[in-house]
């Protein structure tokens, strides 16, 4: 690519990023100044729940764009909530959402790039924002955690007759793959001494032998909610909500009826089903490959 487009995308990623810092700053401060409306947010056994103030805590929750000092790099906070606002709080999230769709199609526009451009980018993007990232340092935090910069702030137009909250089981993803396909994923990975066991493998396996690749599907939190319809019956949504939802509300309006959950899953683990295909060890570890079961290759 040449050089006024990089400077070009270059310059576009940090506007975008800083952008989204103001909205996100903007709504957080429109959302203290909601203040007398009313807030729930789950708490930890950790936190006093007699006095945790649950608006402030939505703000962290809201503002957590790094990643923590012990985060494992695949997993994002989340915390249940529903908090209060009013009409111009709810305009603020909605430009902040927007910033964060606009910081995202500019992270996104650096697969066009070389790789080591890109990372040069985003270690500019670090750079120029030293103060924050010093900031969130001093607080436990590591670096920028994308996944929490681009999600919504979720957010409900009016004000629901009812919210609730599920945790979604973890499971998995299992899908079917050649041996073809599975030397190619090794030999992307850097070689080392178990890539070079795992390539071996598969030369001594069938060509034609059907394998199954699986991925972990983490826990996440979903709302069922429930709106008043205008024959006076009710209408339905189902969204996933990570952070706390902003509900509007007018002066003395209480929140939509609720059950209160954990801000972790509940222990509950499955039982094993007695079909199961595939082996319970992987084949080729480092891309999460498995065989099927001798019965069924």
């Amino acid at each position: 690519m040449q050089a006024p487009a990089l400077v070009a995308l270059r310059v576009t990623l940090l506007d975008s990023f800083e952008r989204l810092l103001v909205r996100l700053d903007e709504l957080c401060a429109m959302i203290r100044q909601d203040v007398n409306l009313p807030v729930w947010v789950s708490s930890a056994e950790s936190e006093p729940s007699g006095s945790l103030d649950m608006r402030a805590k939505a703000v962290r929750i809201y503002r957590a764009l790094w990643y923590e000092d012990d985060q494992d790099g695949r997993e994002t906070l989340t915390c249940p909530g529903i908090v209060g606002i009013g009409q111009d709080t709810l305009a603020a999230a909605c430009a902040c959402n927007a910033a964060k769709d606009g910081f995202k199609a500019a992270v996104l526009a650096l697969k066009m790039v070389d790789r080591v451009e890109a990372e040069a980018m985003m270690a500019d993007l670090h750079r120029r924002q030293e103060s924050v990232a010093t900031a969130m340092r001093r607080m436990g935090a590591a670096r920028l955690n994308l996944k929490q910069a681009y999600r919504h702030v979720p957010l409900l137009e009016q004000r629901p007759l009812k919210i609730g909250f599920t945790w979604s089981r973890q499971g998995r993803v299992i899908q079917r793959t050649s041996v073809a396909a599975a030397r190619r994923l090794l030999e992307q990975r850097v070689e080392t001494p178990q890539i070079r066991l795992e390539l071996q493998r598969l030369a001594e396996m069938p060509g034609d032998e059907t394998l199954a690749r699986v991925r972990s599907v983490c826990p996440h939190l979903r709302a069922n909610i429930v709106f008043a319809a205008a024959d006076g019956g009710v209408r339905r949504r189902l969204m996933q909500t990570p952070l706390p939802i902003l509900v509007p509300l007018r002066q003395g309006e209480s929140l939509p009826d609720f059950v209160p959950v954990k801000p972790e899953p509940p222990l509950n683990p499955r039982l094993r089903r007695a079909d199961v295909r595939i082996e319970d060890e992987p084949f080729l570890p480092s891309v999460r490959v498995h065989r099927y079961r001798l019965a069924y290759r």
